[in-house]
């Protein structure tokens, strides 16, 4: 390194361009070897700059985001379960304008058939696509709800669920029907409306909601609000964790 560049790396420091700076000198020994253009050798910094703070971005979504791990499409296996459309799964997990125009996603079916797989593999196609996403259990999201409604928190606590286009609520018919539980469910799902997307998995089918919510009328204005932009997806047939697991027995 000569005088002129003696300082390059201290400036590449202080402008944060954290892959340059560690690969800005291989990458010229390469230019002078094949005789690059100057602005050839700064694009292929630029590059990798970019790849580098995309890799490191999607690291961070996935850590932020709490998804069930290994949980991808790839790994669905569609011929055991019945009701399921591969095509129209793999639409979803490609073309994102659903999330955009914030429509929701309702997955139904018994337990094991592979709903949270499913809803887990969409976030991690939405989040390779630079989308954050939040995975909850749909018990404890709604405890935590409970807690800022109590400390007249609950507009604050909903406004930061805004930083996540896509908000995942896993087995919400596991959500216990007391009006505490019931109200901060309800006020998510109003205050998500035609604004940000829920994916939410359920093991009770719509006329069961009763049982989620304590007032039918309540009950009739949350489906409302999610089924009026939306994608319902029904499943059916036995359990796809215990096919797979009678399988890998073998």
């Amino acid at each position: 390194m000569n005088s002129a560049t003696a300082s390059l790396p201290l400036m590449l420091k202080q402008l944060r361009l954290s892959a340059v700076t560690e690969q800005w000198e291989a990458i010229a020994d390469k230019a002078l070897h094949d005789q690059w253009r100057p602005e050839q050798y700064l694009s292929e910094l630029c590059h990798i700059e970019l790849a580098s703070r995309t890799d490191k971005r999607q690291m961070r979504y996935i850590k932020e985001s709490l998804l069930p791990s290994g949980k991808h499409l790839g790994g669905f296996d569609f011929t055991a379960i019945e009701g399921l459309n591969k095509a129209r799964m793999y639409e979803l997990a490609d073309n994102h304008d659903w999330v955009r125009k914030g429509a929701n996603l309702l997955l139904f079916g018994a337990s094991g058939v592979g709903k949270t797989h499913l809803a887990s593999s969409l976030g991690y196609s939405l989040i390779e696509a630079g989308t954050r996403v939040k995975f909850y259990s749909a018990s404890a999201l709604v405890q935590q709800l409970q807690e800022a409604k109590q400390s007249l928190k609950l507009q604050d606590a909903l406004n930061k669920l805004d930083k996540y286009p896509a908000l995942i609520i896993d087995d919400i018919g596991y959500v216990k029907k007391t009006e505490q539980e019931t109200n901060v469910l309800f006020e998510l799902i109003a205050h998500r409306y035609e604004r940000h997307s829920l994916i939410i998995t359920s093991n009770q089918s719509f006329e069961d909601w009763d049982e989620l919510f304590t007032d039918t009328t309540m009950t009739v204005a949350a489906i409302d609000r999610l089924v009026h932009h939306a994608h319902i997806i029904q499943l059916t047939g036995e359990s796809y964790r215990r096919k797979t697991a009678m399988k890998e027995g073998k």
